[in-house]
């Protein structure tokens, strides 16, 4: 039985139906478990592919046609203001992502510290404060911009969040995509039951976790998110200092 990882957040959930003893990890924490061998394949931060030189799944990702809704940045001062930002330690996708848009898009260059949103946001001593994945559902009073939003307006193309990782070379790849593109496609027919589900869970309306699943997120990874993928690997490199060694 293969060893897997997977963040724990609505977005994954339709990735890992039907599939038994996956470790839930926010994604900053899967890299380390992945990388000594603990784990055989992760759903990590398309970032880490690139740091690590790391394979991944063909075809399978957690991408983000345009509006993502669940990768936001709140502002307290209007964004041109934008002087100190939290980032959230729980990914680097969405951190180097929210340094390309601020840094490429908007020409700011502001000093970031890094905190863990997941039980509320501070914005204590910062102008604007990252969350992703379900805090990004809490409602709030602040202004924010949705960086899935962001990045199809600038760039026109897809953003893609997370890919199913293994290291190169790892012996059962071939029996790994088979097991994880299954898992997938029983996902993918039962987004209704899966929105049900988490729905109860978070405390949210079923209704809003349905529109997420099927219109936020997309779980292909075809030429349009490779294209989107590519660029973004291109734009973390080229930050100063870069967001990829």
């Amino acid at each position: 039985m293969f060893k897997i990882g997977c963040v724990p957040y609505l977005n994954a959930k339709p990735l890992i139906e039907g599939l038994e003893g996956v470790v839930l990890l926010p994604p900053s924490r899967l890299t380390a478990p992945l990388e000594s061998g603990r784990l055989d394949v992760g759903l990590v931060s398309a970032v880490e592919v690139f740091r690590h030189d790391w394979a991944y799944v063909p075809g399978i990702a957690v991408a983000s046609p345009g509006k993502t809704d669940s990768v936001r940045l709140h502002h307290r001062v209007p964004l041109r203001r934008v002087r100190r930002v939290a980032l959230d330690r729980n990914s680097r996708t969405s951190n180097v992502l929210a340094r390309i848009l601020l840094e490429g898009r908007h020409g700011l260059r502001p000093r970031y510290t890094v905190r863990d949103p997941s039980r509320g946001i501070s914005f204590r001593d910062v102008d604007a404060v990252l969350t992703i994945g379900d805090a990004s559902f809490r409602p709030g009073r602040a202004p924010f911009v949705d960086l899935g939003t962001a990045w199809k307006e600038f760039t026109g193309l897809p953003f893609v969040y997370a890919v199913w990782a293994f290291r190169r070379g790892h012996p059962g790849a071939r029996r790994m995509g088979r097991a994880l593109r299954e898992a997938k496609a029983l996902g993918l027919s039962r987004l209704e039951e899966i929105a049900r589900r988490e729905a109860a869970r978070l405390g949210l309306p079923r209704a809003f976790c349905r529109r997420y699943l099927t219109e936020c997120i997309t779980y292909d990874l075809g030429p349009e998110e490779r294209a989107g993928l590519r660029l973004f690997e291109r734009r973390a490199r080229a930050l100063s200092p870069p967001a990829i060694p």
